[in-house]
């Protein structure tokens, strides 16, 4: 259900179905594809709960949305499933069956909020500034680049989240029309309140290193080396009377 209200709701924004540039459509309906398609694993593959929680977001954001977008086949379709997805992801079913579900190694919860807000601040971005983004298509790609070098945890990775997206965030209030400029200094000091917790820090900066070591391989030197460890020498393995 959460896969299919953000397909019926990327055709709802089609076109010139919404008050969007064009370019801001794609990134709204590409976005809610994204993020559906990251809820869909987080539930039936991870069985984790931070993926019932962003598909329950998805579907409160997906309502937002039809209150921009002309009534059609597509918006009342749209509502039928975002309000089925609610319904199904805030009661008790799901919650049942990840009881008898094994728990699943992962990140910790706040890497993974912090991923969701990295991930899900360019649509909201797209989604409320109606009147044009401006300078929020600078937040808007600083937090998607962001969030795939977090994910990744490629080097820099925190210190992007922590400093480069609420920097560009304030930068983004004094350019982005309203009502767009609110989400952007929301989003950029939400995502670096939460990069600068511990569990933040461990996902990409692990106290050891679990990286195993290279096996070494039998190089004539680490032979040698053994054999005069072990008390003997190249020459006293050779027979007696065969000496060069």
């Amino acid at each position: 259900m959460c896969l299919l209200g953000a397909i019926l709701w990327a055709g709802a924004t089609s076109g010139d179905s919404g008050p969007w540039p064009p370019a801001q459509t794609v990134v709204v309906a590409g976005g809610l594809l994204i993020l559906a398609t990251a809820a869909l694993v987080g539930m039936v593959v991870k069985g984790a709960l931070w993926g019932r929680r962003l598909a329950a977001g998805l579907a409160v954001g997906e309502l937002g949305v039809a209150t921009l977008v002309p009534i059609s086949a597509w918006w009342w379709a749209g509502i039928a499933v975002a309000g089925a997805t609610l319904a199904l992801v805030g009661g008790p079913w799901l919650a049942t069956a990840e009881r008898h579900r094994a728990a699943q190694l992962g990140p910790p919860r706040q890497a993974v909020f912090l991923l969701c807000v990295l991930g899900s601040l360019p649509v909201a971005l797209a989604a409320v500034s109606v009147e044009g983004l401006g300078g929020g298509w600078i937040l808007a790609g600083v937090s998607a680049g962001t969030a795939l070098i977090y994910a990744k945890a490629w080097p820099g990775a925190l210190l992007a989240t922590r400093f480069v997206v609420p920097a560009t965030g304030m930068a983004a209030v004094f350019t982005t029309p309203w009502p767009g400029w609110p989400v952007a200094a929301a989003g950029g000091l939400l995502a670096a309140w939460i990069a600068w917790s511990t569990q933040a820090r461990l996902a990409v900066q692990p106290l050891v290193d679990t990286t195993p070591p290279a096996a070494p391989g039998p190089t004539p030197l680490r032979i040698r080396s053994a054999q005069q460890t072990a008390g003997r020498r190249p020459s006293e393995s050779q027979p007696e009377g065969k000496s060069e």
